[in-house]
This record gives structure tokens, sequence and C-alpha cells, in this order.
């Protein structure tokens, strides 16, 4: 039987271009703004210059399937899951889902993160359904046409 596992890498000269690829586009055609969130290469140029973010690719087994940037933001004094993507072929197999929990395992066990909040597109109905389910709450905060959410590692421990 095939590996399946769900798994963070660091993104490296092997996988790199694997993860620049990546899309959610229907066309599979990978753009700088994608439809709720920002290009993988737009990120990963963003964390060389903001260093308190961490960039991963996400893998199923041997094969890429996904990206996530999460880490510390400065201009909010908070830390997030800044993006958080599974391409398009990939979805609805609870990938997303996987990824998310690995992302709010290494946050939490960060010293000082006591909460992790995140920004989703109003119209991301999908995405928004998974973070409720994972335990965020909607803050009533809004940055732009995005949604704050925050899950408290209080509220966390007592789901798991």
């Amino acid at each position: 039987m095939a590996d399946v596992s769900v798994t963070l890498r660091a993104i490296d000269e092997d996988n790199w271009m694997e993860v620049v690829l990546l899309t959610t586009s229907d066309e599979q055609v990978p753009r700088v703004l994608e439809e709720y969130v920002a290009s993988n290469a737009l990120s990963i140029c963003q964390a060389l210059y903001e260093e308190t973010w961490i960039v991963k690719a996400v893998y199923c087994g041997i094969k890429v399937i996904g990206f996530a940037m999460y880490g510390y933001c400065t201009d909010r004094d908070e830390y997030q899951i800044c993006r958080l993507m599974i391409d398009k072929k990939h979805q609805g197999k609870g990938l997303g889902s996987i990824a998310l929990s690995l992302c709010l395992d290494e946050l939490f066990d960060m010293d000082e993160c006591d909460a992790v909040y995140l920004q989703v597109h109003m119209d991301n109905e999908r995405a928004r359904h998974i973070y409720k389910r994972m335990g965020f709450s909607e803050t009533g905060e809004m940055v732009g046409d995005e949604l704050v959410m925050c899950l408290s590692a209080a509220d966390r421990n007592r789901r798991y």
C-alpha cells in the first residue's frame, strides 16, 4: 500500500518548483494571486524578507500537494496561519484539514503562542467551514474582505 501520510517539509532545491506550480485554479495555471490566496511563489518570496514566517511544502506520501505559510505576524503582533493551500487536484479528500492540524501543532509548540489567527475571504465558504470544524471562532473583525478567525490554545486543548 502506498504511503498516504500527510507531512510538512522544508522547501528546498528539490521541491521548490513543484510547490510554485501548485494552484487552486480549475485551469491548473498558477497565478500571482489565486482566487482566495496569494501564490506560493509570492509567499516564498515574502518569507525571505519577512523572516518570522515559516514556509513548508505539504506532502501526501512522496507527492507535493500543497503549501503552508505560518508564523509570527509582526504587523498584527500575533501568530498566524497566513497561507494554506491544497492543489486543486487534491482538494476534497480531507488533506487540508490534516495539513492545518500539522501547522497548528507547530505553532502551539512555540513558547509564546497561546492563540493562532487567520484571515479567510468571506466568499470562501469551504475554508470557513473547515476552520470552524477545527475549532476556530470568528472574531467579528474584518481585514478588507477577509474575516479574522482565532483558535486559542485552551480551546484546542479542550478539543483534543
